[in-house]
């Protein structure tokens, strides 16, 4: 039996998608998941525990999330060292495949 709290795996063209939807349309909790990196579980402990992104609730069990809501929630997430190094790496390689 399949578990459903199991996170469908979205393509890249799926995720393409959801990014490009308007800061007002609404993701499931799992589309949510998906769009921050992150486990279904940890997104719902965060909701238990007052913390991760605003949500709304549509019903009993129906849970949206603002696709605006979850880019100022990513926007505002500190990143680590090691990713701030891997980010400047690949700025620059970009920048010199343009130049170059």
């Amino acid at each position: 039996m399949p578990n459903p709290h199991e996170i469908k795996k979205l393509t890249p063209d799926e995720l393409t998608e959801l990014h490009a939807l308007p800061d007002d349309a609404l993701a499931t909790a799992h589309e949510a998941a998906a769009f921050l990196r992150l486990r279904y579980n940890t997104l719902a402990w965060y909701r238990c525990n007052s913390g991760g992104p605003n949500y709304t609730r549509l019903g009993p069990k129906m849970i949206r999330y603002r696709i605006g809501d979850l880019r100022d929630y990513a926007r505002g997430q500190p990143m680590s060292d090691g990713m701030r190094r891997v980010g400047a790496a690949m700025l620059a390689a970009r920048t010199a495949n343009a130049e170059g």
